[in-house]
């Protein structure tokens, strides 16, 4: 196990805020499904800020003649090694730099439609530390440094015999990245949680984490939105965890903006996540902190289904959740999350607004439901 066992979770304050270099931006060139306006959606390649279609290479590539990102990955070992060259190339930069669209001019989309998604649950150390704290009298209360403790010696000894823990979520959930975030009525702890989004290139069933990095073909930003407060049934305490209810709005798991290609991140565990609210830091830790690596979890997935080009795994969230800060997301809030390398997100809450035709009888808020 890694030396950060010890380390606790006030260490959060010290690690400094949002990185104010453009460390978010990818240092190669990237892909992106946008659209000029109300015009047909398609593949882009990205650098610098600009952005040119990807089938402005159609006669020199097959896949530039694919309509979307999504197909692109279904035919992902085809199209791989071309992909790099093209992007690799010094020629192709200087084409989008000199004939691109300004990236700002552009509608730019959820990367891929994924057939699975999956999403990791309590895999960053701190973070499952810092909620064990602050349960009971609080973090800051008597029986705090002995939550602490045993969490870290939990995870320590799950992370020695024990699994990651994944649940199976609607690609219906994919949203914008860039753009409005609407929060439906009666929802008053709508939480964030920034992650890293592995997209499968090749398909998988009962492979090994030596060799789970080879059906990666890529990554983007994720921010897997909960509301928190229905996590647990309390009409059914014991079954668990309720992820329809928590975890299923539709647009509750904004995606991209880019598509990073895995040759342009060569070392996934030094990316650092970070999210802010209203310019101030909320997260922001590396993925250094998992609990189990990614090719980990690819390996645990392929155990137990079968994984498909284009099928998409977040693979967990840093400590600085709503709930342990105090606060939750409503209209007005800005929410930017950002991974170095792979780009940022950046969206605006607003209040759902329902068709005066469908609007229903006044209900209890979460709030009343829980008193």
């Amino acid at each position: 196990m890694a030396a950060h066992w010890k380390a606790d979770t006030a260490e959060m304050a010290s690690r400094g805020g949002f990185d104010s270099d453009g460390d978010a931006a990818p240092a190669g060139i990237v892909l992106a499904q946008a659209s000029r306006g109300d015009s047909e959606s398609m593949p882009w390649l990205v650098a610098n800020g600009r952005a040119l279609p990807l089938r402005e290479w159609a006669d020199e590539w097959p896949f530039g003649r694919t309509g979307s990102l999504t197909e692109l990955l279904e035919h992902w070992p085809d199209h791989e090694s071309g992909l790099r060259d093209l992007t690799t190339r010094s020629q192709t930069r200087d084409l989008i730099l000199a004939r691109g669209d300004d990236i700002g001019s552009l509608l730019v989309r959820p990367p891929m439609r994924p057939r699975q998604m999956f999403c990791a649950i309590g895999n960053y150390v701190r973070q499952v530390v810092e909620a064990a704290a602050d349960a009971g009298d609080g973090a800051d209360g008597p029986g705090a440094p002995a939550r602490r403790a045993s969490a870290l010696e939990a995870l320590h000894r799950r992370g020695r015999t024990g699994e990651p823990y994944v649940c199976l979520t609607s690609s219906e959930r994919v949203g914008s990245p860039i753009g409005n975030l609407s929060i439906a009525p009666g929802v008053e702890t709508l939480d964030w949680e920034v992650e890293i989004a592995v997209v499968f290139g090749a398909p998988a069933r009962r492979i090994s984490p030596g060799t789970a990095a080879s059906v990666i073909a890529g990554y983007c930003v994720a921010n897997d939105l909960t509301v928190r407060s229905r996590v647990v049934r309390e009409d059914l305490p014991s079954l668990g965890s309720d992820w329809i209810q928590s975890k299923g709005m539709p647009g509750s798991l904004p995606l991209g903006p880019w598509f990073v290609p895995a040759w342009q991140v060569p070392d996934p565990p030094r990316l650092r996540l970070q999210l802010s609210v209203n310019g101030i830091v909320m997260q922001n830790d590396t993925a250094e902190d998992m609990l189990f690596g990614i090719e980990h979890q690819i390996a645990y997935l392929a155990r137990h289904t079968s994984l498909r080009p284009g099928d998409v795994l977040c693979t967990g969230s840093p400590a600085g959740f709503g709930v342990h800060h105090g606060r939750f997301l409503a209209a007005g809030d800005v929410v930017t999350a950002q991974v170095s390398g792979l780009g940022e997100q950046r969206l605006v809450c607003v209040a759902e607004e329902l068709p005066e035709a469908r609007v229903a009888p006044r209900q209890a808020t979460e709030k009343e439901h829980m008193r």
